[in-house]
């Protein structure tokens, strides 16, 4: 296994009047599971490239344990890599397959036929896949070509990182649950440096220990999943994560509004943003305590995703002056009907930055809790 440092990595494509991969530093741990996330066009295939040694980079180095591997290939990297669609040797069985990548380095690693028996079992029941390793490629299904090149990929006993490129994007919608879940068992029980890239955040949030958010050639936040979601340090973290992502709303930095100063917003913040379930719908003439921001609404949409203690629950789009926000929970009112949404936790931002999370104070004045940047 291997720990990954790209020291102020960058890339720029020959003829290209702009870089594709903007300077950018991150360490990737010793068997830690690390996804890069992003929209298409973002660098996530231009740094797995460069990852894999078939880019030279523009700048800056990468490092496979404090040893600088910039000018190397694949091979010389020791690393395997897992592709869109499986690829696999028709001809041989499946055994063979899993075989194969020990057998080409027989003579080089001193690999015996027992030791390469012995790992094509480990696998194989670490994936379980006993059953399959007699049969053709030809005979299997989508997911379980993809569980055999996954398999072939962890064979190396020695490998220094796994590169999975979209794995799961070929698997019907039906089985990448499972696949997921084998692949993530199998990363933690054999302890190897995985790289997963994707654009699915669900796939990304499910697997990985840390996520990288890319756009635009940068890396905009990498951190826990749990706190991309709750921390984005970027407005299009907050936007691209989620379903649906953050409600965003301005200030007038001008002329702030009361109800923001009196929960603690910094001055030089020019948005705020929440998340769906941090707000709740209330009646417009409710008189209990309320949090101090709010805004009077009108449901324009109601989205049932299903039901809890029997009643129905979704995402309510409403209209305010505020724009248009969605609030995820109970769905108890219909399009039409005027309604106060009110927030009780929020995130604030200047010039698309993180500045702070906020817990709204409520209308009894009772103060609330602001936790800045860490």
């Amino acid at each position: 296994m291997a720990n990954i440092v790209l020291d102020q990595l960058g890339f720029a494509y020959p003829g290209a009047s702009e870089q594709t991969l903007l300077p950018l530093s991150v360490e990737i741990k010793d068997g830690e599971a690390f996804a890069l996330l992003g929209a298409s066009g973002a660098g996530k295939t231009t740094l797995l490239n460069l990852l894999s040694g078939l880019l030279v980079p523009t700048t800056g180095r990468i490092l496979f344990d404090g040893v600088d591997v910039s000018a190397q290939s694949g091979s010389e990297r020791n690393l395997a890599q897992v592709f869109q669609f499986p690829v696999l040797y028709e001809s041989l069985t499946i055994a063979d397959n899993l075989a194969f990548p020990l057998r080409a380095r027989k003579a080089v690693n001193g690999f015996s036929a027992a030791d390469i028996a012995s790992r094509v079992t480990k696998i194989a029941g670490e994936l379980e896949i006993e059953n399959l390793l007699k049969r053709k490629p030809k005979t299997l299904s989508l997911f379980q070509k993809q569980l055999v090149a996954i398999g072939r990929a962890l064979m190396r006993p020695d490998v220094s990182v796994v590169l999975l490129d979209e794995p799961l994007t070929a698997v019907e919608p039906r089985t990448k649950w499972q696949l997921r879940q084998s692949l993530k068992r199998l990363q933690e029980e054999l302890g190897v440096t995985m790289i997963y890239v994707t654009h699915d955040q669900t796939e990304a949030l499910t697997f990985a220990d840390r996520v990288a958010v890319m756009a635009d050639g940068k890396i905009l936040q990498t951190a826990s999943p749990q706190e991309v979601y709750e921390h984005p340090a970027h407005e299009f973290v907050g936007f691209f994560i989620g379903s649906p992502g953050m409600n965003f709303v301005a200030i007038d930095t001008a002329a702030p509004d009361p109800m923001y100063a009196a929960s603690g917003v910094d001055k030089s913040a020019q948005r705020i943003g929440f998340r769906p379930e941090w707000a709740r719908l209330e009646s417009p003439s409710m008189n209990g305590p309320s949090s101090a921001v709010h805004w009077p609404a009108r449901v324009t949409h109601c989205q049932i995703l299903g039901t809890q203690d029997g009643l129905p629950v979704g995402i309510t789009t409403l209209a305010s002056e505020a724009g248009e926000l969605k609030v995820r929970g109970a769905i108890n009112m219909g399009v039409g009907d005027d309604i106060k949404v009110t927030v009780d936790r929020f995130v604030s931002f200047s010039d698309e930055q993180y500045i702070a999370t906020h817990y709204a104070q409520s209308s009894t004045g009772q103060l609330a809790n602001s936790v800045g940047d860490e």
